[in-house]
């Protein structure tokens, strides 16, 4: 029965050590066809841009509105019938 459990042992030993490296081995993220994929503006690129007129001074209002919406919709009074 000690061996049995020795086994076991190793076998769960062996398993951590495979799954660790599986989790630790560099990713390489492609996408067929393009080479410059662009990332999405951090947010204080589009605090920067709101300033400008134009499409990002609009964005940045309609997302503040909808925000605005947001909580208004959360924080509306509850009536229980």
């Amino acid at each position: 029965m000690k061996d049995f459990w020795e086994n076991e042992w190793n076998l769960f030993l062996q398993d951590m050590r495979e799954l660790g490296e599986f989790c630790l081995q560099p990713v390489e993220i492609t996408w067929p066809g393009k080479s410059n994929l662009m990332l999405k503006p951090t947010v204080e690129e589009v605090e920067q841009k709101c300033d400008q007129v134009g499409f990002w001074q609009n964005e940045w209002n309609l997302f503040k509105q909808d925000l605005q919406n947001a909580k208004d919709f959360l924080t509306q009074p509850v009536e229980f019938k």
